[in-house]
């Protein structure tokens, strides 16, 4: 158990949108046992902005990935600000042993997490791993729960503001999309080529579903996402698809998933988004576990998933056969879409 008079609690968190928020079920059960706490979270700059939207964090402390491995000033720095801070506990959602280094050199008398990669000795509260593979979200909720911190539920939680929300439909409007019409959403990007969907299946399953609704679609993403974006967007012609790769922020990017009818996605970061806004939600999976790595939601959602014979997780980088992904074809993915706009 923990010492039920925590008052200033630093959250050293993952790295990628995705894990981020998966975190957030935990954040917001440490806000439900500490509701006075000041709270904070340590994380690589590529994610603070989804942090800044969780509405259970005082503040977001923010470090350069990259110039942690290759200077000293960024790690002096980090340890400079957490002295400064004063926390008295932090808990490790992230197995870095520099970080739980630095927090020892910080004077964090509490560090919370789980014992793995060695760095045991750096906690004052080790937990082993679950057994068995559980989702990240279950992980995070597990290390809590054998501390005495009860779940405060399991889905994901951000925010856009109004200013966000007000900002996204004017770029719509500038778009010609209407928000009191419905529109889908589509990510066809992925940080590996792998997990992506194959783009003539995106265009195929596109065809499919405006030949039978009157509905807008927009493509979302990153800068280095436009150009996948764009090939399905060339692929029709009457300003009915559109693409807003590379131009929305975070917060904009929360407000459309928030407004739209159904969101098709890879699994990547904007799938975990539409799931935190309760969108109706239809996730393509192949090389990566939905078990561990799926989306959660309170909302309408299903994930697409073949089986076949391959170790999953999988993590390479290339695959002569990516049978995974092109046995999910755009016309079962148009039905189990049609099934899930029917709930």
């Amino acid at each position: 158990m923990i010492h039920a008079n925590l008052s200033r609690i630093l959250i050293l968190n993952q790295n990628w949108i995705g894990d981020v928020l998966f975190s957030t079920p935990a954040i917001r059960a440490l806000r439900r046992r500490y509701p006075q706490a000041y709270i904070a979270c340590l994380a690589p700059r590529r994610v603070s902005e989804v942090l800044s939207h969780n509405p259970h964090l005082d503040e977001v402390l923010v470090y350069n990935e990259r110039s942690m491995l290759v200077t000293l000033f960024e790690p002096l720095r980090v340890l400079f600000t957490l002295r400064k801070r004063r926390f008295d506990a932090v808990f490790f959602f992230h197995r870095s042993r520099s970080k739980a280094f630095l927090a020892m050199l910080a004077g964090i008398r509490s560090r919370f997490g789980f014992a793995r990669g060695g760095r045991g000795w750096l906690l004052t509260h080790a937990v082993p791993l679950p057994e068995t593979p559980v989702h990240k979200i279950d992980l995070f909720l597990y290390l809590l729960e054998r501390f005495g911190i009860p779940s405060a539920g399991r889905w994901p939680e951000i925010e856009a503001t109004a200013e966000e929300e007000s900002s996204l439909v004017r770029l719509l409007s500038l778009e010609g999309v209407s928000i009191d019409r419905p529109y889908a959403v589509l990510h066809v990007g992925g940080n590996w080529e792998l997990k992506r969907w194959p783009i003539g299946y995106f265009i195929r399953w596109t065809k499919l579903f405006l030949k039978n609704k009157d509905w807008k679609i927009v493509l979302c993403g990153s800068e280095g996402e436009k150009n996948l974006a764009q090939e399905v967007v060339d692929a029709f012609s009457g300003g009915n698809v559109i693409s807003l790769c590379g131009r929305t922020t975070f917060g904009q990017l929360t407000a459309l998933m928030k407004r739209a009818s159904l969101v098709l996605s890879n699994d990547s970061g904007p799938i975990h988004v539409a799931v935190s806004q309760r969108a109706r939600t239809l996730g393509l999976y192949g090389p990566t576990s939905p078990r561990e790595t799926g989306p959660v939601s309170e909302g309408p959602m299903r994930v697409l998933w073949k089986d076949v014979g391959c170790h999953v997780p999988c993590y390479f980088r290339a695959c002569s056969g990516r049978a995974c992904m092109e046995l999910l074809t755009p016309e079962e993915v148009y039905e189990r879409a049609e099934e899930l706009l029917a709930l």
